[in-house]
C-alpha cells in the first residue's frame, strides 16, 4: 500500500465516519432530544441546552475519532498483509 493510498484510506473513513455519525447526532438531537438528559445527568437541572446542536457536535466528533481509528487499523492490517506475501513471495524465489 502507498503513502497516498494510507492517507487516503485514514481521511476517508474519518470523514465518512463523521459524516455519520453527524446524521445520528442530528437525528437523536431533533427527535429524541430528552435522549442528552437521560444520557448526561448533569443536563436534567439545565433549561437552555441546545440538544440539536449538542448532538451534531458530539456526533461529529465521535464520527471522527472512530473514522480514525478504523482507517488505522485497516492500513495496519492490508500493510502488514502485503509485509508477509512480500516475504512469501522472496522465500519463494530463493528456493527455485
Amino acid at each position: 500500500m502507498t503513502l497516498f493510498k494510507a492517507l487516503a484510506t485514514v481521511v476517508g473513513t474519518a470523514i465518512g465516519f463523521g459524516i455519520v455519525g453527524t446524521g445520528i447526532g442530528a437525528f437523536l438531537g431533533k427527535f429524541c432530544p430528552d435522549f442528552f438528559r437521560v444520557v448526561m445527568p448533569p443536563l436534567r437541572g439545565v433549561d437552555n441546552f441546545d440538544p440539536l446542536g449538542l448532538g451534531i457536535g458530539l456526533g461529529l466528533v465521535n464520527g471522527l475519532l472512530w473514522g480514525l481509528i478504523v482507517g488505522v487499523l485497516v492500513v495496519a492490517i492490508v500493510s502488514g498483509k502485503e509485509i508477509l506475501m512480500s516475504r512469501k513471495d522472496r522465500r519463494g524465489d530463493d528456493q527455485a
